[in-house]
C-alpha cells in the first residue's frame, strides 16, 4: 500500500480475510476487513491526488475504491461489535467519516465522527477526540454550520494544547 501497489496490497489483504475466514478466526478475519478498508481508501485518495480537488469532486474511479472502502469499513464494524471491541469500532468509525467525507456525504461524517468522539471519550483518548473534534469542524464547514465548525475547532484546539503540555 504505501509503495502504491494497491492491487497486490488487495490480493494479500484478501488472501488474509479467506484464511481467517476458512480458520473462523474472528479477530483475524476483522483486521482483513479493515485493511482491506484502509488499500481501498488509499488507493482513492491517491488516484484523487492528481487533480486536488473538493471533497466529493473526484471521478468515478476515485469514487469506487472509496465506496469499496466503506463497504469493508462497514464490515469491519458489524463484525467488532458483534465481537464487543469498543477501541476497534472507534477506528472504524474514524475512518468511516473520513471516507464519508471524501465522498462528500458531510452527514454521514458527521454521524461517525460524532461516534469517535463518544468512543474517544469513554476511553480518555485525549488525540482521538482532538481529530474527531477537527473532522466534525471540516464537515460542518461544508455544510454550512459555520458556528458548530468554530465549537469543535475550538475542542480542538484545546485538545491538542492538552496534549503539548502533557509533554
Amino acid at each position: 500500500k504505501v509503495m502504491g501497489r494497491f492491487d497486490e496490497a488487495v490480493v494479500c489483504c484478501k488472501r488474509q480475510l479467506d484464511l481467517s475466514r476458512e480458520l473462523d478466526d474472528k479477530l483475524s478475519e476483522g483486521r482483513a476487513l479493515y485493511n482491506l478498508g484502509n488499500v481501498y481508501h488509499s488507493k482513492g485518495k491517491h488516484i484523487g491526488r492528481v487533480g486536488h480537488k473538493d471533497a466529493g469532486e473526484f471521478s468515478d474511479e476515485v469514487k469506487a475504491s472509496l465506496n469499496k472502502a466503506v463497504d469493508y469499513y462497514e464490515e469491519n464494524l458489524m463484525l467488532m461489535k458483534d465481537l464487543g471491541d469498543i477501541a476497534a469500532q472507534g477506528r472504524a468509525c474514524g475512518n468511516l467519516g473520513n471516507t464519508y467525507y471524501l465522498l462528500g456525504n458531510f452527514a454521514q461524517a458527521i454521524k461517525y465522527h460524532e461516534e469517535r468522539l463518544s468512543i474517544a471519550r469513554q476511553f480518555g483518548d485525549k488525540a482521538a477526540e482532538r481529530r474527531a473534534h477537527s473532522n466534525l469542524g471540516n464537515s460542518h464547514i461544508f455544510m454550512g454550520q459555520f458556528e458548530e465548525a468554530a465549537h469543535h475547532y475550538k475542542y480542538a484546539k484545546e485538545k491538542a494544547s492538552f496534549s503539548i503540555l502533557s509533554l
